[in-house]
């Protein structure tokens, strides 16, 4: 065996068909730490954040946990990218859904439906509701600063249009955009039931078109 070959055999042992500790194919670091992430998402929905441990996220994702910890370093960093995953797709959802429609209305209902009422649900799914907000809450404050801006620059998007008819009404369109962000965020921390949360979502859509002049859809009546 040549010099290069040597060394490249014992640069890194666990190259090679069959060799590694997950011994599955290769995949792409965005695919591995996806996987990643949506094993942790299930075990924090089942169990909480603080039962949940390293060792059950690998074991759920069916990785070593060195393989787990080569990505994430601790369950705060996952936490923190579980995060950033969650925002991307909400913003890639909510983007797609509105560039089929220039409604107004329907564009609201589907920042809503991707920013509260998917995540209400998950949330009242699991036993430990409390554990996972109060635990997202605590490791990932910046993180979820950050998704409230990306939520807010993509409704202030969405509103560009009627920018004038925002200013004639003594207010800049971040400004209305900032307004129904933080009010979506209200909604599904406060509502009380899942027709709570439907009925002042759309209240709240119905708010913003009237301030418009924007006729709603007659199919949107808001049910106590």
């Amino acid at each position: 065996m040549n010099q290069a070959a040597r060394n490249s055999s014992t640069e890194n042992p666990n190259k090679g068909p069959g060799k590694g500790p997950d011994k599955r194919p290769t995949k792409s670091a965005d695919q591995r730490d996806a996987l990643l992430i949506e094993a942790a998402l299930r075990k924090f929905l089942r169990y909480g954040m603080g039962r949940t441990t390293m060792s059950d996220i690998a074991g759920e994702a069916g990785v070593s946990r060195q393989t787990l910890y080569a990505s994430f370093a601790s369950k705060e960093e996952l936490l923190r990218a579980t995060i950033r995953y969650l925002a991307d797709r909400n913003v890639d959802e909510i983007t797609r859904a509105c560039a089929s429609t220039r409604d107004l209305g329907a564009q609201l209902d589907a920042v809503m439906l991707h920013t509260a009422i998917r995540s209400y649900d998950l949330l009242h799914a699991s036993p430990d509701a409390h554990d996972i907000v109060s635990g997202f809450d605590a490791a990932c404050r910046e993180e979820l600063t950050e998704a409230a801006g990306r939520y807010c620059e993509l409704i202030a998007d969405l509103l560009q249009p009627y920018a004038v008819d925002i200013r004639a009404r003594g207010m800049s369109v971040m400004q209305l955009a900032d307004f129904i962000q933080r009010s979506t965020l209200t909604l599904k921390h406060q509502a009380t039931s899942r027709a709570h949360l439907d009925a002042l979502a759309c209240a709240l859509k119905i708010l913003v078109l009237n301030l418009l002049d924007l006729k709603p859809d007659q199919g949107d009546v808001c049910e106590s």
